[in-house]
């Protein structure tokens, strides 16, 4: 193990020292303070703040953060839905095609650099969202250009900003992190951390909405960027790669190659994202995750509409999320500590049928059971889907690469986060009622539970490890 020389001047935590007390520090333990490797403190269990933090600090940039101000924006900048909902798809469907690469930058440069990146970018497009009724007046009227031409290129900039910074590369680098410090037991912590993030995104719409009646729409924007930018701030001083890269084994204990340790095996025969698109079992996995961020997303972005159909309060509408949080964090607690146990093709199933479960509720959300159905199944659903999304990736195809893969599957999600208001709003134009809608989409999901039951309950990495070959 090559160490730094007693004596040696060196660079820790971003501040020079002047000495090594003890000549037994790698380069790369030098990347955490040295008092943590005194105290044996195992930094992944910061890791897993912080990256908790990171994935709750994304809901400005995910669809519950940005349907609260969906009606304020169709006011200020005069479109109708369905152009608000096209900008939306189009900005979200490019946000897609970069994330990909985003994954990738994720896997060489780690994620504090990624989210240092998605913290600073997610903030400049809320401001810019905050000045965008301004900002379309000033330049239709100096360019003498109707004012619509002005205002669907900005949007379409703005929601390309906050979808790919927000959804996608923060939430990308939060997780990621998270999932790449912990092997025993990361389904448990996992479960843990989403806990505290499923309560976030809960009760996000409705702390929006107390924020705007302080602070007024825009003003709410301009706090959000500045709370981002502090952010950012936090993410350069605390995130962290990976084990490895700060001189530590996973779970805990210095770094070592050991060729006969499992995390090691497993390492070493990671599958490549390019492998990964080749099984069955990540495409069932994908489309699970895709589908629920399809549908969620729609109906979360059209949730004020559905309320005014229904004949029901916005704040009515809105306030399921409240009981939906709390049951989506015991619903990711209780599926964090059964991945650790049994096959995760029952969480994915388990998903898409919670998820038919609300969308039958939501046929009759103006009744009392129809609520009460609508929270369990998407409290159910949301609580897999946060695990999933987190846990499945290393659990099915190791660590090695995956950014790389995040990046696909996050694509994926991101462009069914941006199809689906779109789909929505088409179909209540051709059928004018929300029932029919609700009632076509069960059809996805139950599609891909059929799809997630044929799959196999043997992992590909252990599968690869096991190989004789």
């Amino acid at each position: 193990m090559q160490t730094i020389p007693k004596g040696c001047k060196v660079r820790v935590f971003f501040i020079d020292i002047d000495k090594v007390e003890e000549g037994t520090y790698t380069q790369a333990m030098l990347n955490l303070p040295l008092y943590l490797h005194k105290k044996g403190f195992y930094y992944g269990y910061f890791i897993l703040f912080a990256g908790t933090l990171g994935v709750a600090m994304s809901v400005p940039g995910q669809t519950m953060g940005i349907s609260v101000y969906t009606n304020f924006l169709i006011d200020e900048l005069g479109v109708t839905r369905v152009q608000l909902s096209l900008m939306y798809m189009l900005g979200t469907l490019s946000s897609a095609f970069i994330l990909p690469f985003a994954g990738r930058i994720l896997d060489k440069k780690g994620s504090r650099f990624l989210s240092v990146i998605a913290t600073s970018g997610l903030a400049l497009f809320l401001y810019l969202i905050s000045l965008s009724p301004s900002l379309s007046t000033s330049l239709s009227s100096s360019l003498n250009i109707d004012k619509i031409s002005i205002v669907l290129p900005l949007i379409f900039v703005c929601f390309l900003g906050v979808r790919h910074f927000g959804q996608g590369q923060l939430t990308m680098a939060s997780r990621t992190m998270m999932a790449k410090w912990f092997e025993k037991k990361r389904g448990l912590l996992l479960g843990i951390s989403g806990t505290f993030s499923a309560f976030a995104f809960g009760a996000a719409p409705l702390a929006l909405h107390a924020l705007i009646e302080s602070y007024t729409w825009k003003g709410s924007l301009q706090v959000l960027s500045f709370i981002l930018l502090m952010m950012s701030v936090f993410c350069f001083l605390f995130f962290r790669r990976s084990p490895e890269h700060c001189g530590l084994q996973i779970d805990g204990g210095l770094v070592g190659e050991d060729p006969d340790n499992k995390d090691f095996k497993q390492l070493k025969n990671s599958f490549s994202a390019a492998e990964v698109k080749k099984t069955f079992i990540f495409w069932a996995f994908n489309l699970a995750v895709t589908c629920q961020a399809f549908i969620i997303t729609a109906i979360t972005f059209h949730m004020s509409d559905i309320a005014e159909y229904f004949k029901v309060s916005s704040s009515h509408a809105y306030s399921v999320f409240l009981p939906v949080s709390v049951i989506a964090t015991c619903s990711e607690l209780f599926s964090g500590y059964l991945s650790d146990k049994v096959p995760l093709k029952y969480l994915q199933c388990t998903m898409q049928a919670a998820l038919i479960f609300a969308l039958f509720g939501l046929t009759q959300f103006h009744t009392h059971i129809g609520y009460t159905i609508v929270a369990i199944g998407l409290g159910v659903s949301g609580g897999i889907f946060s695990l999933i999304t987190a846990a499945a990736w290393p659990k099915l195809f190791g660590r090695l690469h995956l950014g790389a893969i995040s990046g696909v599957v996050t694509a994926w999600m991101v462009a069914g986060s941006a199809l689906g208001p779109y789909l929505f709003s088409l179909l209540k134009d051709i059928t004018g009622t929300y029932q029919s809608i609700f009632y076509i989409s069960m059809l996805i999901p139950l599609s891909i539970l059929i799809i997630g039951s044929l799959t196999s309950k043997e992992n590909p990495v252990d599968l690869r490890v096991n190989s004789p070959d």
